[in-house]
């Protein structure tokens, strides 16, 4: 597992292209695991803070209790102008002693009864589609993992849409 600011520095580009997703939106839906092992999702507003990724749960939510009991998750950024997805695989493990460095640098309001979760990357996955709209589109495919780097896992066409008979 890998930081957001080991992430950053082993992928520059790809990092980039997931910031500006995440400023331009400004929030990010989490993907947990419920009890009754079903998925949940649920928005929210991740902070970065020396170079590491937290998000700040409201005690009223099911959320922090979802992430207590099973701490995989997945983060996904809202798309952009070419459909660009940005989305992580992480582990949340909580980390209460950060809670005054992840205030300072956050943009919206962290509550004293508020769950701090620091999340751990696994796995970073961007992709975008070139050429949108136009009769050569194709989609760029690329994922970031801390054991094996960064690799292009589809880029350009590579067959040729057409009808059934």
């Amino acid at each position: 597992m890998a930081t957001w600011g080991e992430f950053a520095a082993a992928a520059p580009e790809m990092a980039r292209g997931g910031r500006v997703l995440w400023e331009q939106h400004g929030v990010m839906f989490v993907a947990t695991v419920r009890a009754d092992l079903s998925p949940r999702l649920h928005p929210v507003v991740p902070v970065l803070a020396a170079d590491r990724m937290f998000v700040a749960v409201g005690s009223w939510s099911p959320k922090w209790q979802d992430l207590q009991r099973e701490p995989r998750c997945v983060l996904h950024c809202l798309p952009g102008r070419r459909d660009d997805e940005f989305v992580m695989r992480c582990r949340a493990h909580g980390t209460p002693e950060a809670v005054e460095e992840v205030r300072r640098s956050a943009d919206h309001v962290i509550h004293g009864d508020d769950h701090l979760f620091e999340l751990d990357i696994e796995a970073v996955d961007y992709g975008w589609w070139e050429n949108v709209g136009q009769p050569d589109t194709y989609p760029v495919r690329r994922r970031w993992t801390p054991g094996g780097g960064l690799r292009t896992l589809r880029a350009g066409r590579t067959q040729t849409d057409t009808a059934p008979n």
